[in-house]
């Protein structure tokens, strides 16, 4: 049975909600929460972080890490939080639009069980056509917003859409039964890097829209390499170029628990490597547990990256845990996710700050 999330995020929010609504000091950007504090850590370098608000971001990774996942993390904390976010860049949010566009069309995920039904009903759940039209989709949607109003736009995947010539030809070598003429799949690149992102950049100049686009890759290998990185995902340059944040996700190991005589695998632990961040320091890592049917497991996640992932047993306050499970429960119970979290702040700042003194302990270069 799907394990709803409504009651346990309604008694996180008031205990969290003033964390969140602080913008981080003397920043020009602002960021989104992913769901996932060490995520947030990787991402921003503060637990309150996360994805860059008004900036376009890029996660990648294979079938089984969880990139679909993290997406919906996103929407559902944007949709829970963005209107009580106070913002020193962007003006207080009156109404905002999630927008879904899914060019594998299905979402196979059980998403009003995970995370209610009125963020169902409130995500535009969307399928365009061919690239070309995802990309006119987003730039008018942005292009359109008025003060007060804000847009999250979440393409699943990259990789799914292709050209609206590439997708004629195929249709006349169906009825011709005929072999494909040409291939236009490099119109995708030069239509992203020519035209689309350099207008969306222009939109976005100097927070000039609060509008977040979220694109979603897969995993490519290269065959027979010998340097440099075996995989890539597809976009080329403009990707590479016009992106903000770009997480690559890969599965760590799978979740086993034997009920009733028969083990079963119910969730991934995954790893997030930020190798491209210019809103804060780039190559971090991250680390988080998805539940099938519930989502990011923020606190599990918490104690991994606090405790240790092999730690079994716990001490907290005088009391004593035999297993992890019952720590979370505990924790979850008694609303001490803020201190635990905490805890994540300072074990990351503590290493962050070492290398800080490290530069520090150097003459001035003025």
């Amino acid at each position: 049975m799907a394990i709803s999330r409504r009651n346990k995020t309604e008694k996180l929010v008031s205990e969290i909600k003033r964390e969140i609504k602080e913008p981080i000091k003397e920043s020009p950007v602002e960021f989104l929460g992913s769901g996932g504090t060490h995520l947030n850590l990787a991402l921003s370098g503060t637990s309150g972080g996360g994805w860059g608000r008004g900036r376009i971001h890029n996660i990648v990774g294979d079938g089984s890490s969880g990139k679909t996942a993290l997406a919906l993390e996103e929407a559902f904390w944007f949709y829970k939080y963005i209107k009580e976010i106070r913002s020193r860049i962007f003006p207080r949010v009156k109404s905002f639009e999630i927008c879904y566009d899914n060019g594998e069309g299905v979402m196979d995920f059980p998403v009003s069980d995970m995370y209610g039904t009125e963020f169902y009903k409130a995500i535009n759940w969307d399928r365009s056509p061919h690239f070309e039209a995802m990309c006119r989709r987003y730039y008018r949607k942005t292009r359109k917003l008025k003060k007060g109003q804000a847009l999250l736009y979440i393409i699943d995947s990259w990789d799914s859409f292709k050209s609206a010539k590439s997708m004629d030809l195929f249709l006349e070598s169906v009825e011709s039964d005929t072999e494909l003429k040409g291939d236009y799949d490099m119109a995708l690149q030069k239509y992203a890097s020519g035209k689309f992102f350099p207008n969306v950049c222009n939109i976005l100049e100097d927070n000039g829209a609060d509008s977040t686009l979220c694109i979603i890759s897969q995993v490519r290998s290269k065959i027979n390499a010998l340097f440099g990185k075996k995989q890539y995902r597809a976009g080329g340059k403009a990707l590479d170029f016009y992106t903000h944040q770009v997480a690559w996700l890969r599965e760590i190991e799978k979740m086993r628990k034997k009920k009733f005589g028969e083990m079963k695998v119910y969730g991934i632990r995954s790893e997030v490597a930020v190798d491209r961040n210019k809103l804060a320091k780039p190559f971090r890592v991250g680390r988080f547990t998805i539940l099938y049917d519930y989502g990011l497991d923020d606190t599990s996640s918490i104690l991994d990256y606090v405790y240790g992932p092999k730690k079994s047993k716990f001490n907290f306050r005088g009391v004593k845990f035999k297993d992890k499970l019952s720590f979370v429960k505990h924790i979850e119970r008694n609303k001490l996710q803020p201190q635990l979290i905490k805890k994540a702040q300072r074990k990351w700042d503590k290493v962050e700050d070492a290398f800080t003194e490290e530069i520090n302990e150097r003459p001035k270069r003025y």
